[in-house]
């Protein structure tokens, strides 16, 4: 099981390394900018990642019961994340507008993984 979730796992490491790093001036609050696209496409990838690793561990269905404790948790890092910024990272900022694009990704990650998925399966298919 642990090895369904390596990349997931590895790639919460690489969020968490990121957002540790100082010297990112603070934005006007602007949902559409490239850093909220940012924001957004880092914890969908997140999302995605934790629901494939579920698919792979045999949960054939992504619904609400795996769905929503995913989505939550991947917000509630990115949440965890801008207080860790403000609270020990001079020069980090706290901002709402990247939790709401972190939580927008998780949940477009949520909302699209089971149509995603039967894409690559189809794609897949026709090549073989």
């Amino acid at each position: 099981m642990p090895t369904k979730f390596l990349p997931a796992l590895l790639w919460l490491i690489i969020i968490t390394y990121l957002s540790t790093q100082g010297g990112i001036p603070a934005p006007e609050f602007n949902l559409i900018q490239m850093d909220k696209l940012g924001h957004a496409a880092a914890y969908a990838l997140l999302v995605w990642l934790l629901l494939f690793g579920w698919y792979r561990f045999g949960t054939k269905r992504v619904d609400w019961t795996v769905g929503l404790p995913v989505f939550l948790a991947a917000s509630g890092y990115g949440v965890l994340m801008e207080f860790v910024q403000y609270s020990w990272f001079p020069n980090r900022h706290f901002e709402v507008d990247d939790m709401l694009a972190n939580a927008l990704g998780a949940a477009t990650a949520w909302l699209t993984f089971d149509t995603l998925k039967q894409l690559v399966r189809t794609f897949q298919t026709e090549k073989t």
